[in-house]
């Protein structure tokens, strides 16, 4: 039978562990934005686009220009279908405030101004037609937002329950 230290050594442990897990949540948002493509040059003026795009700000300092990868994109151009594995779309942050989508392909891009939070813009080139631009409005899902555990949170809870269930075995053997 184990000594009485070892057990409540034990039990300190997984509480200290459990409280860690609670005390510091390890979560991230996945965080969804529609937006709105309006042209108003080339030879798709006054049409309109939308779409959607969604990253986790799990990585997100508030600090500086950050750049985090968008994990899901749906982008309907010109009778074309683009997603995230057209190119590798980002978001840009600028000490926390959301400045739009970084996104390109070999008929358009979305720009954002590293000044300006309001002044993102879409740029097209389509082959044989005349190029143009436009504004690009972005708008933060209101269900987006949702709480996601973190790895981190995972594996204090892992290690709670290994060590409780070290302990009821122990305790069983005893």
């Amino acid at each position: 039978m184990k000594s009485l230290s070892t057990q409540l050594a034990y039990m300190v442990g997984a509480a200290a562990v459990s409280l860690l897990a609670v005390a510091v949540p390890a979560n991230a948002a996945s965080v969804i934005y529609d937006f709105e493509v309006n042209l108003d040059s080339g030879f798709l003026n006054g049409e309109t686009f939308t779409g959607f795009f969604e990253f986790d700000d799990g990585g997100l300092t508030g600090s500086g220009d950050e750049l985090l990868t968008v994990s899901d994109l749906s982008f309907s151009f010109n009778g074309d279908d683009f997603t995230e594995a057209d190119g590798t779309p980002e978001v840009l942050f600028v000490d926390g405030i959301f400045f739009g989508l970084e996104f390109s392909t070999s008929e358009f891009s979305f720009i954002t101004d590293f000044f300006d939070p309001d002044a993102a813009f879409f740029t097209y080139d389509v082959p044989g037609q005349i190029t143009g631009a436009g504004d690009v409005i972005s708008t933060l899902r209101d269900d987006s937002g949702v709480s996601v555990p973190e790895p981190a949170s995972a594996l204090a809870l892992l290690v709670v329950s290994a060590l409780g269930a070290s302990s009821t075995l122990r305790h069983k053997r005893a």
